[in-house]
């Protein structure tokens, strides 16, 4: 078969023209947005019963009690960090692959964040390094269900359990994702959720701790309100340190139209993550595995080029981008090795600094057509073909 000509070199594009996403935001959700306007009140201060809505609605969505609004994912995690009491001198054991916020949060409570290795296959964290990394410092773990693929949680309770550490669940692109029949974020002492733009489900902005803690729930919304005592706003009296992490009635709105669609939205990622794998069989590609026992919801497709593409990764990602499509790049670089977190472990993890170094995600947003896929897959095979 005769190579193509790449893109990028001067050659005809896969894709006549780039192709865009479509939007999340559809007829509900505009008219949700209406509601709230025409309501005339926009916060939760001005009595507001759209967060209120919101929060008891995804409790029931998680099966859980208890649900509090924050800003976003990032301060959902800060959120959850204060409320199980991780301060100066303490240990939080996160994986190294894996979004900043996932680990900078740590930072914030001014403790010190540690890294462990990740699984080859799912890419989450590996339960024996974890294990390994644990020191009488060890306050909590935050465990990643990395691109909606579930995190092994049996094993996870197991040791925490042993070693009476916190479990806080980063379900940032995970929301509806399921672990022996249960959803995440409801294994551990608290999940976490993110509604930007990008996740699952959207309000643009936006975050969401869930707890069945009534202890953990009762700190968690002082937390996010200026550390106000029983809610009382009129009272204007403290006991803690807090912060301004309120969710918009107008996100909130949002936030409920969305979730009514959130089990379609997964179910079609799916379809999604299917229909590429399939166009893609015959490549040297190795794909994220699901955790057994999980059920992920497919926040994007993660491959890995062959470990002979190891130094080549950043020039496919610009020569398949080339071909008017577009593919993603979370992430391309262990966190310990940033230099944000170079500092805080000196320790190797070669598994995560070599899957970091080779993958790449495809889109698998709930409104992209077949089309769509299929000229992804095509201009992956026409690259993978001239680098090889």
């Amino acid at each position: 078969m005769m190579e193509e000509k790449l893109a990028i070199r001067g050659g005809k594009p896969v894709a006549p023209k780039p192709i865009t996403k479509p939007s999340p935001i559809g007829k509900d959700e505009i008219a949700a947005g209406m509601r709230v306007f025409k309501s005339g009140i926009l916060s939760r201060a001005g009595r507001g019963k759209e967060v209120l809505r919101f929060e008891k609605k995804f409790a029931k969505f998680c099966n859980v009690r208890y649900a509090v609004t924050t800003t976003s994912g990032t301060t959902a995690l800060h959120t959850a960090l204060e409320a199980i009491g991780v301060h100066s001198g303490d240990e939080v054991i996160v994986p190294a692959l894996t979004f900043v916020s996932s680990a900078s949060v740590i930072l914030q409570q001014r403790a010190r964040p540690i890294f462990a290795d990740i699984d080859p296959n799912t890419f989450c964290i590996d339960v024996c390094n974890f294990e390994r990394k644990i020191t009488p410092r060890t306050k909590a773990v935050i465990v990643v269900h990395l691109y909606g693929n579930p995190v092994d949680m049996q094993g996870i309770i197991r040791v925490a359990k042993k070693y009476n550490i916190s479990v806080i669940e980063d379900c940032a692109q995970a929301h509806g994702a399921i672990y022996n029949q249960h959803k995440v974020g409801t294994f551990g002492d608290m999940g976490c959720f993110s509604f930007y733009q990008t996740k699952n489900i959207t309000c643009g902005e936006g975050g969401m701790v869930v707890t069945n803690k009534k202890n953990l729930y009762k700190a968690c919304k002082s937390i996010i309100d200026h550390g106000l005592i029983g809610g009382y706003l009129q009272g204007y009296d403290y006991d803690r340190l807090g912060y301004n992490y309120h969710m918009t009635e107008l996100q909130a709105a949002i936030g409920q139209a969305q979730l009514k669609k959130l089990n379609l939205f997964n179910n079609q990622r799916r379809r999604n993550a299917v229909l590429y794998k399939k166009l893609l069989t015959n490549t040297p590609l190795q794909f994220q595995k699901e955790t057994p026992s999980g059920h992920s919801v497919y926040y994007g497709l993660t491959a890995l080029l062959p470990r002979k593409f190891i130094l080549k990764r950043d020039l496919f990602i610009k020569a398949v981008r080339a071909e008017n499509v577009e593919i993603n790049n979370l992430y391309p670089h262990a966190l310990h090795k940033t230099e944000l977190f170079r500092e805080y472990n000196s320790s190797k993890l070669p598994i995560a600094e070599n899957i970091s170094a080779r993958l790449f995600n495809c889109y698998t947003n709930p409104g992209i057509t077949p089309q769509y896929i299929y000229l992804t897959s095509q201009a992956i095979k026409k690259v993978l073909n001239n680098l090889w």
